[in-house]
């Protein structure tokens, strides 16, 4: 069983930006995950790379960084998403989604890097990412 880990869900992308924010200004090291959001009819997420890529990642902060806080920022359909230049995940200065997922460290007020799509199922990626 995983250790349970600082994990905390940004409803909506003003929540993420605040927490972004904070993040920023604290020069925290925190971790944004921004991934396809679950139906609330089945539970199931509407993004297949989330789908995967959703476990591997959750071992891997367990294993790596279980101190690590993360900040969950879900995209709540599909059609809120593909095609929208507009989204505000997309727009917001910090945080500048392409495609999900994507995983954001930051530390000392700014972003260390980034996994996009295939690199967050990857497991030897996410490990080295994370600083195995």
């Amino acid at each position: 069983m995983l250790p349970a880990m600082p994990f905390t869900r940004c409803a909506t992308p003003a929540d993420a930006a605040a927490a972004w924010q904070q993040v920023h200004d604290q020069a925290a090291e925190a971790a944004f995950l921004v991934f396809g959001a679950e139906a609330p009819g089945t539970g199931a997420s509407w993004c297949k790379d989330c789908v995967v890529a959703d476990p591997v990642l959750r071992a891997a902060i367990a294993r790596l960084r279980p101190g690590l806080r993360v900040y969950e920022c879900p995209v709540p359909t599909r059609e809120e998403w593909k095609g929208n230049a507009a989204h505000p995940y997309r727009t917001h200065p910090g945080l500048r989604i392409e495609r999900i997922p994507t995983l954001i460290l930051m530390g000392g007020g700014r972003e260390q890097g980034r996994l996009v799509e295939a690199d967050c199922r990857d497991p030897a990626r996410v490990a080295a990412f994370l600083g195995a």
